[in-house]
């Protein structure tokens, strides 16, 4: 591979051992910056002129400037797509060493770290993701858990331990994860999407009676349910109904239930989010209805 290639692979970024590695002297490279055909982006790394001032460029500079270094904090929770909104670029090195580089923030550490490749970058894991970003960002740090339980990148087990491991009293962070994790409303299952944790916060925060998380019914599964009454509640995101093989399953679901005797009740990401006064005061309503018809006489009429 020619020392271009490798520039390219590596967005436009390459070190001067890695040009020595090519076959290209170390004056040449110095003369390439010097005529502006490199542009030395830190002590002996260098981009390519043509190459784009990119995030991932920032972050390929930081990387090869700070040999050992992990991309972390918010950089990392990005890079796993645990937030949405592009950071500013992060990394962490042990504690004592503290390069400087031009748009990068860096962090020391004493605690030992775990890393990962992600997208040709070493990245610190997921759960160290989490606990960082409370430190920088404790608002993102609930949807970033919920995030990293969709995707099935760490348990609730695994954030706990991680709390154990390095979370110690003080640390910047472990509040914020300890709040998230003290008020995980759904345990250690998995949600399926986004919605299900918002709607078991809410139903802690309202004071509803605990309901049964993908309770199974036959072959299909509800959100939440109260089997001893026969009330099946569903939390319909934004894509639930992004086919008509997935409408006319979930229509196949829900006359199924109706077909037993179940009631549903379906709430949409506006409902659960932005109602939710109105989502558990009919939650509770049907509950109470349910329960009078449980315990009326059989003939004592309407």
């Amino acid at each position: 591979m020619s020392i271009w290639e490798t520039m390219a692979s590596q967005h436009g970024v390459a070190t001067l051992q890695q040009f020595k590695a090519a076959g290209v002297p170390e004056r040449t490279v110095q003369h390439w910056a010097a005529t502006g055909k490199l542009i030395r982006a830190h002590e002996n790394v260098y981009v390519a002129p043509a190459s784009p001032d990119t995030f991932l460029r920032t972050c390929w500079i930081a990387c090869k400037a700070a040999p050992g270094c992990a991309l972390s904090y918010r950089t990392a929770a990005y890079l796993w797509d645990l937030i949405d909104e592009e950071p500013p670029v992060e990394i962490l090195v042990k504690r004592g060493r503290t390069p400087a580089i031009d748009g990068v923030i860096v962090h020391q550490t004493r605690d030992a770290y775990e890393w990962h490749a992600r997208r040709g970058l070493r990245v610190t894991s997921p759960l160290r993701a989490v606990l960082d970003l409370g430190a920088v960002d404790p608002r993102s740090v609930e949807g970033a858990v919920e995030r990293g339980r969709v995707a099935n990148l760490f348990t609730i087990a695994a954030l706990e331990w991680q709390l154990a491991e390095v979370g110690r009293r003080g640390r910047a962070g472990t509040a914020s994860l300890r709040k998230v994790l003290d008020e995980w409303a759904l345990g250690a299952a998995r949600p399926d999407g986004l919605l299900e944790p918002r709607f078991a916060r809410l139903r802690v925060r309202y004071e509803l009676p605990e309901a049964q998380f993908q309770h199974a019914v036959g072959p299909y599964r509800v959100d939440f349910a109260y089997p001893e009454l026969l009330i099946a509640i569903e939390v319909d995101g934004y894509a639930v109904h992004a086919s008509p093989t997935s409408l006319r399953r979930d229509l196949e679901r829900q006359n199924y239930l109706v077909g037993l005797g179940w009631t549903v009740l379906r709430f949409t990401w506006h409902d659960v989010v932005r109602r939710p006064g109105y989502v558990s005061a009919t939650i509770r309503a049907e509950l109470e209805r349910a329960e009078r018809n449980m315990w009326r006489p059989t003939g004592s009429g309407t």
